[in-house]
């Protein structure tokens, strides 16, 4: 039995090479390959018997973000899963895929036989984000619980090398905010700055 993939990357030849590698060698039939959100959804919107039940994304898509999309799948096509598939292997980018609902996370440096067990993973209904420290997670696990919504979003901004600029525009926050934000997060973290909570987490 075959089971439909979407593949969204800007990098043709990453795509064609994912595309080739999971039609040799797995039961995955790729039904359509992307270079941006756009024509993503536009084939979402006519797709029928090759409806994906996984779509590929990797985060950066150009000057898009691939987490926009992401959300805008989940939704328009809540029933669709999503496994995010990036260069960009850091915590604070895995904890915004979880946020968004994504169901799995993997490295672009990871192997081909890690990629599909983790589409088999999510296929058959689970999660998978490649293993953080143990130590790291036990860290979150006492700060996380303490964020609100928009605190957890800026932790998780600091964590991808962001500054307080950068956040407030992403956010549409004020100046202030953010830097209330990052002295909160940094107090419950027991750290004196961004760069010892980046050595922390990341």
């Amino acid at each position: 039995m075959t089971h439909n993939l979407f593949i969204v990357d800007d990098h043709f030849m990453l795509r064609k090479g994912i595309a080739a590698y999971l039609e040799e060698k797995t039961f995955w039939r790729i039904t359509g390959t992307f270079a941006d959100s756009k024509s993503c959804l536009e084939e979402l919107n006519r797709a029928a018997s090759a409806f994906p039940e996984i779509i590929i994304i990797d985060i950066q898509l150009g000057k898009e973000s691939g987490f926009e999309l992401v959300s805008q799948i989940k939704s328009a096509f809540p029933q669709i899963k999503i496994v995010i598939y990036s260069m960009f292997d850091t915590l604070g980018f895995k904890l915004q895929a979880k946020d968004l609902g994504a169901e799995g996370f993997i490295s672009k440096a990871s192997s081909d036989e890690k990629l599909v067990a983790c589409l088999n993973t999510v296929k058959n209904g689970g999660s998978y984000y490649e293993e953080n420290d143990l130590s790291i997670q036990k860290e979150l696990d006492s700060i996380v619980p303490f964020l609100k919504e928009n605190e957890r979003r800026v932790f998780e901004l600091v964590l991808q090398g962001k500054n307080n600029d950068q956040i407030k525009d992403e956010l549409f926050l004020g100046l202030h905010t953010v830097e209330n934000y990052v002295s909160y997060i940094l107090n419950i973290s027991n750290c004196k700055n961004r760069k010892q909570l980046m050595e922390k987490f990341c």
